[in-house]
């Protein structure tokens, strides 16, 4: 009976010494670390036949610093007291390469107790372990990169790493056993949303969003986060781990983005496009402009509604949109159609807006409705050229430096535009009054801004005497210094030839005018006879008090264009 009952017991060890062989790498190994056998697990594992290591010592699976240290001598000694040793090992294989294993040294003890051999049970962890040690060294690179705080499922601070301490202006000691909420507006931390965050924290739903919280000395400070719930082998929640990112800086550049837009919004007409061209959005500034009133009219349509028909079908409008979907942004004066085909001018930039990879997704119009001030210049830009036709023209700099003149200021002098350009306009006066302080006066008061008009008699080529009516008038930059002057005259008196020669005259006051001096020259032989003005010099006086004015008028419009 006691035999049969010891067979029983031995045959039971047997069969699990077999399933245990099945299941893991085994291998036996005698007191002193040399190899006995080694099932067909182990050696697979490692990349040997059983004739390659047996009778070899254990030491040739390890590497050759760890087999010579003092550690590896510790195992054995341990072994040989009978002490079973239990780790994660790190073993070579045949090739030379880092194998893993999950091992139980397991020391067989004779009837006295002493260990006679002892038997490894072994599994391969190496895929496991790489990937724990790839985990591990993306939390430590995370640890590096982010804000890590551990939490409590009540929201207790466990621990806190250097990031999120700078972040909130916190030492760990500060924060350690404390609730989350020190961080929360105490209006925010006894709200339904807050209790909410942890309850499903606590039901294991990972929460990530933007959260305002506040750091020491009420600091607000804006973290991007997620809040991972930990889970236990049974699926239950123990802790929380909360991965943050400051992101106070790009939060209030984003407010100033959004003020600045917003302010841009209120004076500035904006619209949206989608890169196909159809209108995604406009404000009320885009819409007035066009004479629309609701946003249904013009969105998702195309922009060409704002484009003449022959513009819309030319080159110039393709490749004005072909530039914005090549990211390119586009800055002009545009004229535009606008409801009921109302004439609109834009000073408008269309601004592409790129993802991330600097593909353009949209494209955003700012406009100023330029339309008024626009048709005043056109108008301007008519009154001028009508000046220009009736009146001789020069340009100089500050220093007198004549910079261009139209063909009727060069006729009247008898030059080309070569002979003068470049030249000071003192070679159209005399030389004693050049030299003169009333002259260098004169050129003073235009570099104060000052515009200068009256009757002048200037020196054309060949010494001919030329008589004019003429404005010199200043041209200022925005801090109204004079960075040119512009003449504007009316030839009323030549001597070239012994009749006196005018130019013809273009309108009632030209006429007056031009004939204003020959009535002047006579008064003046007159005077030498008589005393006082005669009717004839009273009536003048009034013509060219008339003209003055007409040409002040016109003098303004020119300014005003320029």
């Amino acid at each position: 009976m006691f035999f049969f009952k010891k067979w029983s017991i031995a045959k039971e060890n047997a069969a699990k010494a077999a399933a245990i062989s099945k299941s893991q790498a085994v291998i036996e190994l005698g007191i002193d670390g040399t190899v006995i056998t080694a099932n067909e697990k182990f050696l697979s594992i490692l990349g040997y036949t059983l004739a390659e290591v047996r009778g070899k010592h254990h030491g040739m699976f390890v590497e050759t610093d760890e087999r010579s240290g003092a550690a590896y001598r510790d195992f054995w000694a341990r072994l040989n007291k009978g002490e079973t040793q239990s780790a994660e090992y790190k073993r070579i294989d045949n090739h030379g390469r880092e194998v893993w294993v999950q091992a139980s040294y397991i020391p067989v003890l004779d009837s006295r107790g002493n260990p006679t051999k002892v038997i490894a049970l072994a599994s391969d962890i190496t895929e496991k372990r790489i990937k724990n040690l790839e985990n591990a060294g993306q939390v430590s690179a995370i640890e590096r990169a982010q804000g890590v705080v551990e939490f409590k499922l009540d929201g207790t601070i466990i621990t806190a790493n250097r990031n999120f301490l700078n972040a909130m202006g916190f030492a760990l000691s500060e924060v350690q056993g404390k609730h989350d909420g020190m961080f929360v507006e105490l209006s925010e931390r006894s709200g339904a949303a807050y209790r909410e965050l942890w309850a499903k924290l606590n039901r294991g739903e990972t929460q990530s969003a933007e959260y305002r919280r506040f750091g020491k000395g009420g600091r607000e400070v804006w973290i991007l986060a997620t809040h991972n719930p930990i889970v236990d082998e049974t699926g239950k929640p123990f802790k929380v781990v909360a991965f943050t990112t400051d992101v106070t800086k790009q939060k209030l550049k984003a407010a100033e983005l959004e003020g600045q837009v917003a302010a841009i919004g209120k004076s500035q007409a904006v619209a949206e496009f989608g890169m196909d061209g159809k209108i995604l959005t406009a404000n009320d500034n885009f819409l007035k402009a066009f004479g629309y009133s609701l946003l249904n009219e013009v969105q998702g349509n195309h922009h060409h509604m704002f484009v003449e028909a022959g513009e819309r079908s030319s080159a110039a409008y393709r490749e004005f949109w072909a530039k914005l979907n090549r990211g390119e942004s586009q800055s002009a004066e545009y004229q535009r159609i606008g409801k009921n085909g109302k004439i609109v001018w834009l000073q408008a930039s269309y601004n592409p807006v790129l993802d991330s990879r600097g593909k353009p997704t949209k494209v955003i119009e700012v406009a100023t409705d330029i339309t008024a001030r626009k048709l005043e210049a056109l108008e301007n830009a008519d009154q001028l050229a009508a000046i220009e036709r009736a009146q001789a023209m020069a340009a100089f700099k500050p220093d007198g430096t004549i910079i261009a003149a139209n063909d009727k200021f060069l006729k009247a002098m008898g030059y080309t535009l070569g002979d003068v350009r470049g030249k000071n306009d003192g070679i159209f006066v005399e030389a004693s009054e050049r030299a003169g302080s009333a002259y260098r006066e004169f050129w003073a008061k235009l570099n104060r801004g000052e515009a200068q008009s009256a009757e002048y008699k200037r020196i054309g080529k060949d010494g001919k005497e030329v008589w004019i009516r003429a404005s010199y008038i200043p041209v200022l930059d925005a801090k109204g210094k004079a960075i040119k002057v512009i003449q504007y005259a009316t030839v009323i008196e030549s001597d070239r030839s012994e009749e006196m020669v005018q130019e013809a005259p273009v309108s009632l006051a030209d006429q007056a005018e031009a004939s204003s001096l020959s009535m002047e020259r006579l008064e003046t032989r007159r005077k030498s006879e008589s005393v006082g003005p005669s009717p004839l010099a009273q009536f003048l006086t009034s013509l060219r008090a008339g003209f003055s004015s007409a040409m002040a008028s016109s003098t303004k419009a020119v300014a005003n264009f320029l």
